[in-house]
Formats: structure tokens, sequence, C-alpha cells
């Protein structure tokens, strides 16, 4: 007695159909998922350095003095030790850029002691280039 199972199965054009819909929905989400990551990383920075230099301006106003490393903030900023830059590209004065193996640190910028990550302070790291985001009015 031979028995006949009923066999289903994709048809070759819906493989390839199948195939091409994920290749077009890839080729749509990895770029989105690749600026959301930086503009994340690039908030973080600007976050951070920002808390930095709040800290470094507090320091001075009880210290007299300006810190001579990130250590010396451990009385203003909780757990300092471990503040670590997220790894990954940011966006730098509207450029993308990898600064991983730059940390935290602390520099005189216009003489002013200033938290900087790559020798950039908080307001370079923005998407936006210097010169889109100033605007005149005129009347």
């Amino acid at each position: 007695m031979l028995f006949k199972f009923n066999q289903q199965g994709f048809a070759t054009l819906e493989v390839i159909l199948m195939i091409t819909v994920l290749g077009i929905l890839s080729a749509v989400a990895i770029p989105r998922y690749k600026a959301i990551t930086i503009s994340a990383n690039t908030a973080k920075v600007q976050a951070d350095l920002s808390t930095l230099d709040t800290a470094i301006a507090l320091y001075q106003m009880d210290n007299g003095k300006v810190p001579s490393e990130l250590k010396d903030l451990k009385d203003y900023v909780q757990d300092v030790e471990n503040i670590k830059p997220p790894t990954g590209s940011v966006y730098v004065n509207g450029e993308e850029k990898d600064l991983s193996g730059s940390s935290y640190s602390i520099k005189t910028v216009d003489n002013n002691p200033r938290a900087v990550f790559g020798d950039n302070t908080s307001e370079q790291f923005t998407k936006a280039t210097s010169s889109s985001s100033a605007s005149t009015t005129t009347t």
C-alpha cells in the first residue's frame, strides 16, 4: 500500500520575494540604527562634560584652585572614577568622529578650566555645524 503525502513548501518565487523584502528592510534599518547610536553617544558625552564642568566650578569655589585631575572631583560627582565615555562614534561640530581610546580630562580652554573629551568641550559635540546653528534676524 502506497501512501501519498501532500507535501507543501515555499515556491522559489516566494523565497526570492522574502529575501528581497528582508534586504530592503535591512538597508533602511541598519543606517538608522547607526545614526541613532551616534546621536545617543553624543548626548551622553554632552551630559558627562556638562556635569564635570559644573563640578569643576564648584571645586574652584570651595577650594580656590583648579582641580588637577578628575579624581579631585570625587566630592562633587558620584563615582567619578568610573565615568567613562561611550565607545564608538560621536558628532563633533557636525562631523562623525571616532574618539575611541580618548578619555575625559581637565584642560584650560580660553583661560577657564573645562572638562574635555578628545580636546573638545561639551559645546562642540553637536550634529549641526556651528555655522548652521547661528542665525541672524534683521528688522
